[in-house]
């Protein structure tokens, strides 16, 4: 009799009031639960709940035949009387799943239940803000609109859901009304697209805007709408929600007729200071305030009881007892969690994720969870915050405790997501488990698998990083000293500080200062070097991270002061980067992976070093014994992959001989997009692991990072010129390699000229010479650097080529910008004006770079106080006003010509210059002064009356 005879033998005389559990079922066949779930479901065959189904809904109707109407408690005691091992919960549950053709006396049973007493302090310190929500919700003819504060994780989301079933259980609104719930957050970086979903629009309001299109507004009408982290929401947004506020009233984006009639309440709830971060007068509008208050202003007692209730859930979840020692308890109850609910949740998430990983195949029936269990999570194990708490009060009311799946009916707390925390998903224990499988078949020694599994948790638990309480992370960057100047560790610290206060970010990630310290001393280096750096990514960095990006500006300033060096804008922008992913928020995107192979046990030898020195997880060590097969750990470097891949990629870093295919390998058996770096060392891994750490990062970035410092090559300047721009495509002879990498190139640029060579040729540096008195020849791109003084050098491998064609349009682009043909364009000039004042002006010529993105808000007021202290009245009658280069975002010129001469200072003028320049623009400055510093040009300048020559004129002379 095979597995599948023998289950269904034990099925079929199974007690169908308590039926056996595959984990059960696997342990009396001496298999796995994932086999035992394979193929119950293979035969059509329920789970040990569905095959009690029938009996415990028999047994129902019965008891309640016999004894009429129950409540759920009663009920309850009745089948646990008859045999069911069942709680309340389950009944309710049951309920829930049934229609009222199944259970015809659902209704009977109904016990009308008050929302709020699901909340833990319902009757404790919620009481007050749940008195102020039912007065709000009861307020004639349709309740107030309210607004919930506190900080991040306490549980606004959930009490505003409360309040929902409230109206709905006093009749306030109707069954049938959803909860509309909208998080302002999601969308907070495209306004347009938040005000178009939520209030909808009229068919050609936008581009895109195909239909008349309802929003969310519309949805809630006769309901409830809440508007998570309502101080996302633009000034707009707050406008338009006066008139439904005042009037009930409202327009889609697009209409300017008829308003359209609305009955809603609003709940809007909020992490931020009111005053700062809500328009007055929209704050008025809104006449009850509840306040929910932090985790560590609750009562112990209520923190004990939650973290029951969330030791509880996972219990139920994973079907499996759990025993925690009362010590675990003390020390989430003593530990104060910046995130709250949600992060006090997260916490005992992971905790139980371990304990789980550290029981799959044991013969064990009851999950541990001790101090040693705990100590190892990342966010208890460094120092931490105490609750100003009495302990020994503590360890009167604690025990050690054991959880039953669903025997337990603490309160459900945690039904939705709390304000943006992470919940694991449903199956996460069970993806644990395959997992465990998969390695167990890779002969890997129990105490590697137990490892990889763990990163594999920390991963999904990024955000449990010890936060900025804290110093154990000043410790790990004054360890730094050995590798990073003392000077540069001090000007981190400053950074880190600079955040904390100016910027008011207390929840950071702190491991990005050990990462900007190594960044920091590696730039020094290469400019000194005077190898130039080039960040392809900078004009999206400069357009999506705009805060970031002026504080980068700050830490560049002050790192060239230190060093005496100046740092390029494209260094800035890596900068600006640091400080994106330090000041982030919502969980990290998924990291590329980085594997390291080796022969010997070099390889978890450099991790160790590795995670010690930069408090990191997710780096993988392979060792390859010099006596094991090389299939044996191929076939554990596909397994570990298939774990390790986040759907990036995956970066392998390997010594020598045939793990350099390893990478190929992987690609071809898991689709897996990979990249294979030999001749590892130290340095190497760290910045690996450093560049995997900025979720912006991709695999072809970091690899390409990594082969140009190991190979050195500089990147001049180019020098302006007017001669055609042409590359040099070199390997051994000039034919086969180079001519690949010409036809690459030729196929992207058809305006630039590719020479094939070959450094065999003795005549190569002559011919070079020759072809940079034709062709400006921007570099050489090739197997082998022929050093060539002042010439550009690309490294070519066979998956470099994209990141150096990436490179070209870099040089591409430089040569446009300096070319001038687009300064100033159509739209930047203002011909023939009849504006009569100074300040008209400028404000029309603001206008213009404003609106078309040039420069942020804050131009025009630069430019209007620069201009008071002193107007920039020049000879001939022109004018150069100028404003604040810290709020240009692309640089550009507005030129206006008026048909009277103006009032401007201590003289009249008629032809105006404003310049918006980015800081580093300074040969464009240089371009832009020689026209309006040749009086003999002006003259004839100013005498134009046609637009085109006009602006030819100012090109041609431009370019001189």
């Amino acid at each position: 009799m095979d597995v599948k005879d023998k289950m269904l033998s034990i099925i079929k005389t199974e007690n169908g009031k308590e039926p056996f559990t595959d984990a059960k079922l696997g342990k009396m066949l001496s298999t796995t639960r994932e086999q035992i779930t394979i193929l119950r479901k293979e035969l059509g065959i329920g789970n040990s709940r569905e095959r009690r189904r029938p009996h415990l809904k028999k047994a129902m109707e019965r008891i309640i035949a016999q004894n009429g109407k129950l409540n759920i408690a009663e009920l309850t005691k009745k089948l646990m009387e008859s045999g069911f091992d069942i709680s309340r919960h389950v009944v309710e549950e049951f309920f829930s799943e049934v229609n009222s053709s199944e259970l015809q006396v659902q209704e009977e049973i109904h016990v009308m239940q008050d929302p709020f007493s699901n909340l833990v302090g319902h009757d404790g310190s919620l009481e007050q803000s749940i008195t102020q929500s039912k007065s709000a919700i009861l307020y004639p003819p349709f309740g107030l609109s309210t607004l919930i504060i506190g900080e991040s994780g306490v549980g606004k989301t959930q009490f505003a859901e409360c309040m929902y079933h409230f109206a709905k259980q006093q009749q306030i609104i109707a069954d049938n009304i959803p909860f509309i719930v909208f998080n302002c957050a999601d969308y907070s970086d495209n306004p347009q697209l938040l005000l178009s979903l939520l209030y909808g629009y009229k068919k050609g309001a936008f581009t895109g805007a195909d239909n008349d299109t309802e929003g969310l507004v519309e949805h809630a009408d006769n309901g409830i709408l809440f508007l998570d982290e309502i101080h996302r929401l633009p000034p707009k947004g707050q406008e338009i929600l006066f008139s439904i506020l005042d009037r009930g009233q409202f327009r889609r984006l697009g209409e300017t007729r008829d308003e359209r009639k609305v009955k809603i309440l609003f709940i809007g709830a909020t992490t931020e200071n009111l005053e700062s971060s809500l328009l007055l007068s929209f704050r008025r509008r809104i006449p009850m305030i509840i306040s929910i208050p932090s985790l560590h202003e609750r009562a112990f007692v209520e923190k004990v009881e939650i973290i029951y209730e969330f030791l509880q859930q996972e219990c139920n979840r994973i079907h499996v007892k759990i025993f925690v020692q009362s010590k675990v308890i003390e020390i989430l109850t003593l530990k104060r969690f910046s995130g709250n609910i949600g992060q006090l949740k997260s916490t005992i998430q992971v905790v139980c994720a371990r304990a789980f990983m550290k029981n799959i195949g044991k013969n064990q029936d009851i999950i541990s969870i001790g101090y040693e269990d705990i100590l190892e999570t990342n966010s208890i194990q460094h120092d931490f915050i105490l609750e100003d708490i009495n302990i020994l009060e503590i360890r009167n009311y604690i025990q050690d405790m054991l959880f039953i799946p669903f025997l337990r009916n603490h309160v459900n707390i945690m039904k939705r997501n709390q304000d943006g925390e992470s919940l694991l998903p449903e199956d996460f224990y069970r993806q644990i488990e395959k997992k465990y499988y998969e390695l167990s078949k890779l002969h890997i020694d129990f105490s590697e698998v137990e490892e990889i599994l763990w990163t594999f948790i920390i991963n999904k638990f990024s955000n449990l990083e010890p936060k900025s309480t804290s110093h154990h992370k000043y410790f790990s960057l004054n360890e730094l000293v050995n590798i990073v100047d003392k000077d540069i560790i001090d000007l981190v610290k400053k950074v880190r500080l600079l955040l904390l206060n100016e910027h008011m970010h207390n929840d950071i990630n702190e491991n990005i200062f050990i990462y900007l310290a190594i960044h920091l001393n590696e730039t020094i280096k290469r400019v000194r070097l005077k190898q130039q750096i080039i960040n392809i990514n900078l004009a999206k960095i400069k357009k999506d991270f705009i805060k970031e990006y002026e504080i980068a500006i700050q830490v560049a300033a002050w790192l060239q002061e230190l060093k005496k060096v100046e740092i390029p804008e494209d260094e800035i922008g890596f900068i600006a980067m640091y400080v994106k992913a330090a000041l982030q928020k919502k969980l990290p995107q998924n990291r590329v992976g980085v594997i390291v192979v080796s022969h010997g046990r070099i390889a978890t030898e450099i991790i160790n070093v590795v995670r010690a020195l930069l408090n990191v997880n997710f780096p993988i060590a392979i060792d390859m014994p010099l006596d094991e097969s090389p299939s044996v750990v191929y076939e554990k470097i596909i397994g570990i992959s298939r774990i390790v891949d986040e759907e990036r990629g995956i970066l392998f870093l390997v010594d020598m001989g045939s793990l350099v295919g390893i990478g190929k390998m992987v690609t071809d058996k898991l689709g897996i997009p990979t990249q294979t770096l030999d001749r590892v060392d130290l340095l190497t891994v760290i910045e690996a692991v450093r560049k995997a750490s900025i979720p912006e990062n991709n695999l072809m970035q970091i690899y390409s990072s990594l082969v140009k410092t190991r190979y050195n090559y500089p990147l001049l300047s180019i020098e302006e010129t007017s001669k055609p721009i042409a590359l040099i495509a070199l390997c051994l002879t000039g034919e086969g390699t180079a001519q690949n990498i010409r036809q690459a190139i030729e196929r992207k640029y058809a305006n630039v000229t590719v020479f094939q060579m070959g450094i065999m040729d003795e005549r190569l540096k002559e011919k070079i010479k020759e072809l940079q008195e034709k062709y400006k020849v921007l570099a050489i791109i090739g197997t082998i650097n022929p050093e060539i003084e002042g010439m550009n050098f690309v490294v070519y491998e066979p998956y470099l080529l994209d990141s150096g064609i990436k490179e070209f349009d870099i040089f591409l682009n430089a040569e446009r910008t300096n070319a001038w043909v687009d300064f100033p364009t159509e739209d930047l000039l203002v011909f023939e004006s009849d504006m009569s004042s100074q300040k008209e002006l400028i404000d029309v010529m603001c206008l213009l770079l404003i609106n078309k993105g040039y420069v942020k808000k804050e131009f025009l007021e630069s430019v209007v106080q620069r201009e008071e202290m002193s107007p920039t009245f020049l000879k001939g009658g022109i004018a150069v006003p100028h404003g604040d280069s810290h709020v240009v975002m692309k640089s550009a010129i507005v030129v206006a010509k008026l048909k009277e001469p103006i009032q401007w200072g201590r003289g009249y003028v008629n032809v105006v210059c404003l310049p918006a320049f980015k800081i580093n623009d300074k040969k464009i400055v240089k371009s832009l002064l020689k026209p309006f510093l040749n009086l003999g040009f002006i003259e004839k300048w100013k005498e134009v009356r046609d637009m085109n020559q006009f602006k030819e004129m100012l090109y041609e002379k431009m370019k001189e």
